[in-house]
């Protein structure tokens, strides 16, 4: 007979898939059926209050020195007069760097797309600033392109816990875009005998525009049955974000330019390249936003249930280690995310791996009859049911 007390853990484990980066969906603890978790008890101490200080001695005045002519001014640079602007208190992001490259930087080029295999282009890298500051002169226009990003897509994953490779349950993700604006999604649900003990249903959304950077989030939402929606809302102008739950907001961070929720981040870190990522970024999730560092690893080849696939991974670890994602992207198919595996301090792994994959042409989806080709051409890899079970890397 199943253990009770497994199933009850296997189904509160798949809620870690929606944490990602501060939600308290991630802890895989869980009160026995029939008794509530106790609420968290805080304590305090009274401490002697510390003696006052002594006054400073009086200092008396010096007497004036000659006034020398003041030096003559130099030039200020335009990029230092922008920085001397006030930010809000406490909302002043920290400072950024770029990722440092990989063994050699065509290592991470995307490959040259195979005119008759489906395979399709990956975007060029943003132009990368100079030591002293400055950056490429190309106009903004030209910074930045999304040809290599299919207009549209879906993709399904398996969900596996622990090193065992317990399957707990199943997400799609489906996002569509165009020149100017971006939607997607994610929805996960238990499956098997844990959906009967827990059921479980979580979906977020991303939503925003397409810039000189990649990808903007203008709102992110939360949506789970039984509570309140959660969302983050962006404002780039101000450079804030406020998270709220109902029309309440709990917190609010500062962000700038490049800064992902914990969605976005999925498709930014394959749109832009490493090349035009920055060191460390600020991700935000319906919890709160957290400062994340990024490393590119690499490239690896994976076994996963759609087959054999040439993968760059790219890994993203919360500053403060609570948790760490690893991204494996495609890089004959858009350099979409196939598989995803998220690691808490404890060592608690969630994996998800893609069992099916279909996407339209970068450039296909456009409106009208060119639309309407582009779904009857989309690209879809299916689960190869004679396949091995997925086990890692395989040797090229």
């Amino acid at each position: 007979m199943i253990n009770r007390r497994l199933l009850l853990a296997l189904g509160a484990s798949l809620l870690a898939h929606g944490a990602l980066f501060g939600s308290d969906l991630w802890h895989f603890s869980i009160a026995p059926l029939g008794q509530t978790a106790a609420e968290p008890v805080l304590t305090a101490t009274l401490l002697p209050a510390r003696p006052a200080a002594p006054p400073p001695p009086e200092i008396r005045p010096a007497p004036p020195r000659p006034v020398a002519a003041p030096p003559r001014p130099r030039p200020v640079r335009q990029a230092e007069a922008a920085s001397t602007k006030a930010e809000p208190a406490g909302l002043m992001p920290p400072p950024r760097q770029s990722i440092p490259d990989v063994d050699a930087p065509e290592e991470f080029a995307p490959p040259a797309p195979d005119n008759g295999g489906g395979a399709l282009p990956v975007s060029a890298p943003l132009p990368v600033a100079e030591k002293d500051g400055a950056v490429d002169n190309a106009p903004p226009a030209e910074a930045f392109s999304i040809e290599g990003w299919p207009a549209q897509g879906s993709i399904s994953f398996r969900v596996f816990l622990g090193e065992k490779r317990l399957e707990v349950g199943e997400a799609s993700h489906s996002w569509s875009h165009d020149d100017d604006s971006y939607r997607m999604e994610v929805n996960l649900r238990t499956t098997g005998l844990i959906a009967l003990v827990r059921g479980f249903q979580y979906s977020q959304h991303s939503e925003g525009g397409v810039g000189p950077q990649g990808l903007q989030p203008r709102r992110f939402s939360v949506q789970q049955q039984g509570k309140e929606p959660e969302t983050a809302l962006f404002d780039w102008q101000a450079g804030k974000v406020s998270i709220r739950r109902g029309e309440r907001e709990r917190r609010s961070a500062g962000i700038q330019a490049g800064d992902q929720d914990v969605l976005s981040l999925w498709h930014q870190i394959g749109i832009v390249g490493t090349a035009g990522l920055p060191r460390t970024l600020t991700v935000v999730s319906n919890k709160e936003a957290k400062i994340a560092l990024l490393e590119a690893v690499g490239d690896e080849g994976l076994r996963l249930p759609i087959g054999r696939v040439d993968t760059l991974r790219l890994r993203a670890q919360a500053e403060d280690g609570s948790l760490t994602i690893d991204i494996w992207l495609a890089r004959n198919y858009g350099m979409l995310p196939v598989r995803i595996r998220m690691t808490d301090d404890k060592g608690e792994m969630l994996d998800q791996q893609a069992t099916h994959l279909r996407l339209a042409q970068a450039d296909e989806n456009k409106g009208g009859e060119r639309e309407l080709a582009a779904v009857q051409e989309m690209v879809e890899l299916k689960e190869e049911k004679s396949a091995e079970a997925p086990n890692g890397l395989f040797a090229n």
